[in-house]
């Protein structure tokens, strides 16, 4: 008669956004521009959107732009999408898994601070609304040098 002993591994936890450093990283191939929605601010300030374009001659990659999206305190929610003609995929910080970026800010992805999975889904209300800030090259998302990878 044989033994056999059962251990139990557990999934390594998921990485939270924006928490320990762990900021959203888009990958982007080809030209084109990452656009960003802040939103549901903690303390009532206006929702913050804008865009920023791929650089590949800052990064060194003709073909691939890396974007960190960091955090603002005040925002707790997140939406941006990418308008070139080819893919684009994000995750989190460090964590392996990576996920379609959205087309436009109707099938934008969507992510909450703390979130550990990204959503998608249609924030042209929040864009739209007459109090939402445009800042084009003035949201919290940069461009990351290959240097730096």
């Amino acid at each position: 008669m044989s033994t056999f002993t059962t251990t139990t591994t557990q999934a390594a936890p998921r990485v939270k956004a924006f928490i320990n450093g762990s900021g959203v990283i888009v990958s982007a191939r080809g030209p084109g521009n990452l656009h960003l929605l802040s939103y549901a601010s903690n303390s009532g300030l206006p929702d913050v959107y804008g865009s920023i374009s791929a650089k590949p001659n800052v990064t060194g990659n003709d073909d691939v732009t890396r974007f960190m999206i960091s955090d603002s305190y005040t925002y707790t929610e997140y939406a941006f999408y990418w308008d070139g003609n080819d893919e684009a995929v994000c995750g989190i910080g460090l964590d392996l898994v990576r996920s379609p970026v959205g087309t436009s800010w109707k099938q934008a992805t969507i992510i909450n601070f703390g979130g550990t999975q990204f959503g998608s889904g249609d924030v042209t209300s929040f864009v739209n609304k007459t109090s939402s800030v445009k800042r084009d090259n003035e949201i919290t998302a940069f461009v990351i040098p290959d240097h730096l990878l």
